[in-house]
């Protein structure tokens, strides 16, 4: 037998091994998505525990207003969580941005840090540690800058973490703000929204276990 023949057979064992694993994964998430369709996702919780919601973000002053007024119209308990803002190395309007949204919302706890090319500008792990580092919260949440989440969003995370002990972490569904801009999005839209409720319902279903992404973690 020779290389080609063993790469052959290499290729065709791969690739249906792929297809089956995607296949059963989407017959878990299947089932796991048609569960929580019973439910609204709230859960009840005796106390809301204090949450810092971190928000790195790099020249984003165009979708950071946006992203702010869904963070600050939470239905959270208002005194039970914080926003903190990196404003890690930005080049644009980021600062001034964020300084009229503190002026404007004097009720939020809205915490703004500006970093520089020294102590900032070397990546989201290091804007989020600078966050970590003055963060009150016991419950730490982080939404991507131009994340815009729906008003009932942290409530629902909040509670269905507090629901499990054996819970370390929770994620939460995210769609395409723009999917009707144009046939692009609408596609990537739909391969989004078939990402989380297959492949990531389908690894939760079967072993409980999912990779987090980064737009909205907690």
């Amino acid at each position: 037998m020779s290389f080609i023949d063993i790469l052959a057979i290499y290729s065709i064992f791969s690739i249906w091994g792929l297809l089956f694993i995607n296949i059963l994964l989407s017959i878990g998430g299947y089932i796991y998505i048609m569960r929580m369709y019973r439910t609204d996702g709230h859960h009840t919780v005796l106390e809301y525990p204090i949450v810092t919601v971190m928000v790195p973000a790099h020249n984003e002053s165009i979708v950071l207003k946006k992203t702010m007024e869904a963070l600050i119209k939470f239905d959270y308990p208002k005194d039970r969580y914080e926003i903190i803002v990196v404003n890690d190395n930005s080049t644009d309007d980021s600062a001034q941005v964020l300084k009229t949204i503190q002026h404007n919302n004097p009720s939020a706890k809205i915490i703004v840090i500006n970093t520089d090319r020294v102590v900032g500008g070397k990546g989201k792990s290091n804007a989020l540690n600078i966050a970590l580092s003055v963060a009150s919260g016991s419950v730490i949440a982080i939404y991507d800058a131009d994340n815009t989440p729906e008003k009932q969003a942290l409530k629902i995370l909040v509670e269905n973490l507090m629901s499990d002990d054996k819970l370390g972490a929770v994620i939460g569904k995210f769609r395409t703000r723009n999917k009707y801009a144009s046939l692009l999005t609408r596609f990537v839209n739909i391969e989004t929204l078939a990402y989380q409720c297959m492949n990531q319902a389908g690894r939760y279903f079967f072993s409980n276990c999912v990779p987090f992404p980064a737009p909205i973690t907690l």
